[in-house]
């Protein structure tokens, strides 16, 4: 008996080990060695630490800095073999007001994870990633769109985009959708109303915007209860800038749309006050 029982404990022991050995689940990309392009032509090592990797090298005259972070890990199953793969993506200054993101894509391989396919990233809102979900054997990729309005700090759109892993390739498939991240809500005022007050909640460093018709000559005035919030006049016109507010005399008949953002670290309710004479 006692020999029968060592023995099945074994098995047991063995089959846990093996279990923990094949399963991607545990191992902990935010304590992990990556292999990104940022740093050069070529891949160099970084290994970061709850996710963040930093270094500071004095250089003749100067700090050079470099940073890099995991900040988004999504799993599923991508070619069908009934093991998860594991999608990680990585953002990464080189001192500079780049951030570069990348991805990359792991699946286990005699116990280890390996890295199985690469996917490109950009500089912030010039095609930087946003994030990563997998579903029904689909890996759906998040990634900034500049847009007309926006630059290099603040994407206007996120393009979505589909893939699926075949022969260790990710390739694209279906259309990519496009999406604003600030789409505009339509105001409007009370029958014979010149002035509309209302109260909206803006999460740390969100956007919200409005959009109004006019007529040529009309000063349009809008105004915030807070400084922890910014103002600002998306088309063209002759803005006077006040304490939270401003003023804009509105050079043709035509659609006005004005921006609220949220500059501080944490959500705020904000109350707009919106004038038209």
């Amino acid at each position: 008996m006692v020999k029968i029982f060592f023995v099945s404990g074994l098995i047991i022991i063995s089959s846990v080990f093996a279990s923990a050995q094949t399963d991607i689940h545990k191992v902990d990309f935010k304590n992990f060695t990556y292999l990104p392009f940022c740093v050069g032509s070529k891949p160099q090592r970084v290994t970061v630490r709850d996710g963040e990797f930093s270094k500071e090298t004095q250089m003749d005259g100067y700090v050079d800095r470099f940073y890099f972070n995991v900040f988004d890990v999504a799993f599923g199953d991508l070619n069908a073999d009934g093991a998860d793969e594991a999608v990680v993506l990585t953002s990464c200054n080189t001192g500079g007001t780049g951030n570069f993101s990348e991805g990359f894509v792991y699946a286990m391989k005699a116990g280890k994870p390996s890295l199985t396919a690469r996917i490109p990233g950009g500089d912030r809102a010039y095609g930087g990633l946003r994030s990563a979900a997998i579903s029904g054997g689909v890996l759906t990729i998040d990634a900034n769109d500049v847009g007309e309005l926006g630059g290099a700090c603040c994407p206007e759109f996120a393009v979505a985009t589909k893939y699926k892993l075949a022969a260790g390739k990710l390739i694209k498939f279906a259309r990519p959708v496009r999406r604003e991240l600030y789409p505009k809500e339509r105001m409007t005022f009370a029958r014979g109303a010149s002035e509309k007050t209302f109260t909206v909640r803006v999460d740390a460093q969100d956007i919200k915007r409005y959009v109004l018709g006019a007529r040529a000559g009309q000063i349009l005035s809008v105004s915030v209860s807070t400084p922890k919030v910014s103002l600002r006049l998306l088309e063209d016109a002759a803005v006077t800038e006040g304490e939270n507010g401003f003023n804009a005399r509105l050079p043709k008949n035509s659609d006005y749309s004005f921006e609220l953002q949220n500059i501080s670290e944490s959500a705020v309710d904000v109350t707009v006050t919106v004038k038209i004479k």
